[in-house]
């Protein structure tokens, strides 16, 4: 027996000794390979750590975007199927805090069983979270019970808000989901700062070929700092719908900005849009739930991008009678005009060269006007004299020096350039249209770029929303100075323009924008859509305050009023004056005139009667060669007086029509 088992040891260890050898032998020549099958074979999680896109603020630090932390619902098969003790509990948790199907979940985890990684619900509000972490606690601390809740655990995420809903949505625009993409306005033109960078835990191998955590932090965005004022934009933007409540408009859109330094207090148009459900036109107020749930799935989409395009800097239009001074600040500056100048108006123009006829708005003419009375009186006939005297070369040279049909340069994505007319394509009779404001398009933030820079003395700085970037830890990153891109104008032209359109306020009767006490200035202007057949106008009026030194300006644009008559102005006066009334005691402004110097008219609500108006384009090609226009059938009119009273001031009850008539 004793030689049996030494001998059964002795083979035994023979049998070890030859596995050893074997063994060092395998390690020795493929140790690494087999080494690295098995790491490759074990499970490691790998997990990221979400960052915080930076917040957006308001100029005095007022929160227009930020975060706040949502959970997703992780479930873990291979957790709660180890145990009957954690299923039950853990399903039954699940059911009471949630609502969910318990054979559902029970299907999950049978078709899953080792499964580490599921995510059941996305997003979840930190109450729904903190319901499941009380019951978890409430179970798993009892220590008279073997159940325990396991398995379930929380990944967080940050989803974009935006506290005051539809306010400066145009500025703002929105992020996706997941922020890390922005669309429209601040949040895409500014998203390489807005943007962080994710974080990740994850398992590496070291040289000991040990598995071990590695984590890598998340880096959050930067905090962006605009020029809004978040008290004048609430004031802009309740005016602009109360004044759509009314009358209504395709549009209306509002710009408020420091003539000094090109930063944009406020910027609105209408219909706004919801930031924190941007696709949900409901919100807008525009479409009936009927109306959007026949929509197809394109037409939706249209829809939803026109609502989220910003009117003012992507849609270009033809500016009317707002581009009056600019065409007599060319002139003046070449020496082509002077402001002792006088123009006969007899209620039209002749083109010269056989180009046919251009009425004014006052068809019995406004009689001898000198420059300032051309632009009181809002004179088409004075305009065109002007333009002529000016010419096409010089008043193609000043358009892109005061900004038109080019981009700004603000930053904000997609900007129009406008259209122009070069010196080479313009004839006599685009000469005259152009000289007050047809037959080129441009946009609502070059035509304020524009007249910043006129009445600021001439100093042409590139319009700005963003003030300054942060670091997520309060550091300045960047400071956004002014940016003075030229000179436009001389100081004397600027002071002229200033005092001529204070003038043009002062002499306004109806639809008045005038507040006693305020030096308040302005240009109206009408002009008539393509094609010109449907007769649609787009109405404006640009307007700064105090005339004698601008701290405020501001531009009104309605597109397509809807009224009978939509080449009626004073629809932008009238909005123009009730946005001065609210925004001045805000703005702190104290009087800078006696207020006997001014008298304040109440605007009218609505005209009436039946008077044509409006700027009616001029073309070669539609200068009728074998009729004559009758007085009766001309068009007239930049701002028609309220019911069936006569202009006693050009824009004031009066415009820019255009009529053609063959040259006798």
């Amino acid at each position: 027996m004793k030689k049996k088992l030494a001998l059964t040891f002795v083979l035994v260890a023979l049998v070890l000794c030859v596995l050893a050898v074997t063994v060092a032998l395998i390690g020795a020549k493929d140790g690494e390979e087999y080494a690295k099958t098995v790491l490759a074979q074990q499970t490691y999680s790998s997990d990221t750590i979400p960052f915080k896109r930076g917040e957006i603020l308001d100029r005095n630090g007022t929160v227009l975007a930020t975060n706040e932390a949502v959970y997703n619902l992780i479930l873990d098969p291979s957790v709660i199927n180890s145990d009957d003790n954690i299923k039950n509990p853990t399903l039954d948790a699940l059911v009471e805090c949630y609502g969910y199907d318990r054979a559902e979940l029970e299907e999950l985890l049978s078709e899953n069983p080792n499964a580490q990684y599921i995510r059941y619900e996305k997003r979840m509000s930190e109450e729904n979270r903190d319901k499941f972490l009380a019951i978890e606690a409430e179970v798993n601390d009892n220590m008279k019970i073997k159940d325990k809740i396991d398995g379930v655990w929380f990944e967080t995420e940050y989803k974009r808000v935006y506290p005051y809903s539809t306010l400066a949505c145009d500025m703002i625009g929105f992020a996706s989901e997941d922020g890390t993409t922005g669309r429209y306005g601040i949040e895409q033109y500014y998203n390489d700062d807005l943007a962080g960078v994710p974080g990740r835990k994850y398992g590496s191998i070291n040289e000991d070929s040990n598995a071990e955590l590695v984590s890598r932090d998340a880096v959050d965005g930067n905090t962006v700092v605009s020029t809004i004022d978040v008290n004048l934009q609430a004031i802009v933007e309740e005016q602009i719908k109360k004044f759509n409540e009314e009358i209504g408009s395709e549009n209306t859109a509002v710009i408020v900005m420091d003539p000094d330094n090109g930063e944009v207090l406020a910027m609105a148009s209408y219909p706004y849009y919801d930031l924190n459900n941007p696709s949900d036109l409901t919100v807008s107020g525009y479409f009936s739930q009927a109306e959007i749930s026949a929509m197809s799935e394109d037409e939706r989409l249209e829809t939803l991008n026109g609502i989220w395009k910003n009117f003012i800097t992507q849609t270009t239009y033809e500016p009317g009678s707002t581009a009056k001074p600019l065409t007599i600040a060319a002139g003046l500056e070449e020496g082509k005009v002077s402001t002792t100048d006088t123009y006969l108006c007899d209620g039209g123009w002749d083109i010269p060269g056989g180009g046919g006829r251009i009425g004014c708005i006052n068809l019995s003419g406004h009689g001898m006007l000198d420059v300032k009375g051309a632009i009181i009186e809002s004179c088409n006939d004075a305009l065109m004299q002007i333009g002529w005297q000016v010419g096409a070369e010089v008043f193609c040279k000043y358009q892109p020096i005061f900004g038109l049909g080019e981009r700004t340069g603000i930053d904000l994505p997609g900007e129009e350039y406008g259209i122009l007319k070069s010196e080479e394509e313009m004839t006599q009779v685009d000469l005259a249209t152009n000289s007050f404001g047809q037959n080129f398009n441009a946009t609502v933030i070059q035509m304020a770029a524009a007249y910043c820079s006129v009445i600021n003395g001439g100093s042409y700085y590139t319009p700005h929303v963003v003030k300054e970037i942060l670091s997520p830890g309060g550091d300045v990153v960047e400071s956004m100075e002014k940016t003075l891109v030229r000179e436009t104008v001389s100081e004397s032209t600027s002071e002229f323009l200033r005092e001529a359109m204070l003038a043009m306020v002062d002499n306004q009767r109806s639809w008045s924008t005038a507040i006693p006490g305020y030096e308040i200035a302005g240009k109206t202007g009408t002009a008539e859509k393509q094609p010109r057949s449907e007769n649609n106008y787009v109405v404006s009026f640009c307007s700064f305050v105090p005339a004698s030194d601008p701290e405020y300006f501001m531009m009104v644009v309605i597109d397509e009023p809807h009224v009978e008559d939509q080449s009626t102005g004073g629809y932008t006066t009238y909005l123009t004056h009730d946005l001065w009334t609210e925004m001045i005691p805000y703005l702190n402004l104290f009087p800078t005139r006696g207020t006997d110097e001014t008298e304040e008219t109440e605007p009218v609500a609505e005209p009436e009667g039946d008077e044509e108006s409006g700027e009616e384009a001029a073309s070669e090609e539609e200068i009728p060669e074998d009729e004559e226009i009758s007085e009766e059938e001309e068009l007239s009119g930049d701002e028609a007086p309220p019911g069936d009273a006569e202009p006693e001031n050009g824009d004031a009850g009066g415009g820019e029509g255009m009529n053609e008539e063959e040259e006798e």
